[in-house]
């Protein structure tokens, strides 16, 4: 059975620099359209049930907007 893995983005925090798709080997995330209170589109969690849990993108986030947690 695969593990499962939650992943949870601070909309607010996040200035869409776009690292997380980059870093993300499964394709996770897709570009964002709506806007947060900074005027940024940060990414949207996409495909939630395809994350690995390597963290990648957690390590390469800036602004610490990521959080990745091992499902039960």
């Amino acid at each position: 059975m695969k593990e499962a893995f939650s992943i949870e983005l601070d909309f607010d925090a996040c200035k869409a620099c776009g690292y997380c798709l980059e870093a993300c080997p499964k394709d996770v995330f897709d570009p964002g359209a709506a806007h947060n209170a900074k005027g940024y589109r940060p990414p949207v969690v996409a495909r939630p049930d395809d994350c690995l849990g390597c963290r990648g993108c957690y390590m390469v986030c800036p602004d610490f907007c990521l959080e990745i947690t091992r499902s039960v």
